[in-house]
């Protein structure tokens, strides 16, 4: 995964996830969307994409129940490759 993906990756999901807890709904979502986005335009066809874009769809359709939300954020999250 290129380092700039993984970066926004990262960024989109730590953010819905904070937004996810304090059952700030739309903001939560609308960070799933674009991180489904990135994912789906930046990642090649691979099971890792096809992880991503089910997790972002998974956490967006708990909403808006911010903890389950965000333990599929947190899953999504532990799969993303450290950053060098």
């Amino acid at each position: 995964m290129p380092s700039d993906v993984r970066s926004s990756l990262g960024q989109l999901l730590a953010e819905a996830r904070k937004h996810a807890i304090v059952d700030d709904s739309e903001t939560a979502a609308s960070l799933l969307e674009s991180a489904h986005t990135v994912a789906t335009n930046k990642l090649p066809e691979s099971t890792q994409r096809d992880r991503l874009q089910h997790g972002c769809l998974s956490a967006h359709d708990a909403l808006p129940d911010g903890t389950l939300a965000a333990a599929y954020i947190i899953a999504m999250e532990r799969r993303l490759p450290e950053l060098e």
